[in-house]
């Protein structure tokens, strides 16, 4: 009895763990207060705190990611989840339903603009962006194999073109549709989700999709009342007419 209780605990205590080197770089990123992009201030400065993501993202196993993504700090659960994405894992569904019921603030910095969200807003809108840069990097890897069967293209530019991000999504758009629809049941089932992040939802449906959705009419009629939102009321009324 005593043997087979130790073997049970082994997976449980190694999913628990990072490697020396991962669990450093993320003690390293854990420090910082917030979510940062690639490059950050007025003068477009390169971001330490970005660094130490990319190389989580290129060292960590899937099962450290998801450990990251569910542990720590917020800003450690967010480049976590970012990676859990791009990995395509299997843990989507789990991360928005524990970044909802913690609803856990953070601040980001894009370039300049710093703001302040939550992990669930952050998860739900790096998704639904998703698809426009399926579609950029469609075009710019177009343009890229444009260049690259010049002749003589000039070297600046196609120093420039290889520089492009031309990395495929592991997503399809209609995949993204399907994770979105998931998400956005699991946030309107839950009567403490933020104001920004129902409003979102409402917004990314008007405004960029023109995507009607009857079927949310009494769950952001709940919200509506309880925000006194105009974003949510004018998608109700879109979805109305």
């Amino acid at each position: 009895m005593k043997i087979s209780s130790i073997v049970f605990f082994i997976p449980v205590l190694s999913f628990g763990q990072l490697s020396p080197e991962i669990d450093k770089l993320n003690r390293e990123l854990s420090k910082s207060d917030r979510v940062e992009s690639s490059f950050i201030g007025y003068g477009e400065g390169e971001s330490k705190v970005y660094k130490l993501f990319t190389e989580i993202n290129k060292k960590a196993s899937d099962k450290e990611v998801e450990y990251i993504a569910l542990n720590g700090n917020a800003v450690s659960k967010a480049y976590g989840a970012k990676i859990a994405f791009r990995r395509k894992l299997k843990v989507m569904e789990k991360l928005i339903t524990s970044y909802l019921k913690n609803n856990e603030k953070i601040i980001t910095m894009q370039g300049c603009m710093e703001s302040n969200s939550y992990l669930a807003d952050e998860l739900y809108q790096h998704i639904f962006w998703e698809k426009k840069n399926i579609k950029e990097k469609v075009f710019k890897r177009q343009y890229k194999d444009s260049i690259q069967s010049l002749k003589n293209p000039e070297k600046g530019l196609l120093d420039f073109v290889n520089m492009l991000d031309t990395e495929e999504s592991k997503w399809t758009e209609k995949e993204i549709d399907s994770l979105l629809i998931q998400f956005d049941q699991l946030i309107l089932n839950d009567p403490a989700s933020s104001q920004s992040l129902v409003e979102f939802i409402a917004e990314s449906y008007y405004y960029y999709t023109e995507i009607k959705h009857p079927e949310y009419y009494n769950k952001l009629a709940y919200f509506e009342k309880k925000y006194h939102s105009e974003m949510i009321r004018q998608y109700l009324e879109f979805c109305s007419n």
